[in-house]
């Protein structure tokens, strides 16, 4: 399992076109990916469940990362948190 740990910098949070992004790429690879926000676990895939928690600006997350793929599923979705 790979964690990836972030600190949401965008002035809007974690909103809609980055959360398309993130879902986006989770979808790509068969590693699962959570997302981990103030101790509630959700698929990263799942658009909605990371929607609704209204992740705001300042706000610690922790993206992880577990399967057969994960190492290039981890290096991808650095790239676009970096973003975050």
């Amino acid at each position: 399992m790979i964690e990836i740990p972030c600190t949401i910098t965008d002035p809007l949070g974690l909103h809609v076109q980055l959360a398309v992004l993130l879902a986006s790429e989770a979808k790509r690879w068969r590693s699962r990916t959570t997302l981990e926000y103030h101790g509630n676990v959700m698929p990263a895939a799942d658009l909605m469940q990371v929607m609704m928690h209204g992740i705001r600006s300042g706000e610690d997350i922790v993206v992880r990362v577990d399967g057969p793929d994960e190492t290039t599923a981890a290096d991808a979705i650095r790239k676009i948190m970096a973003t975050f």
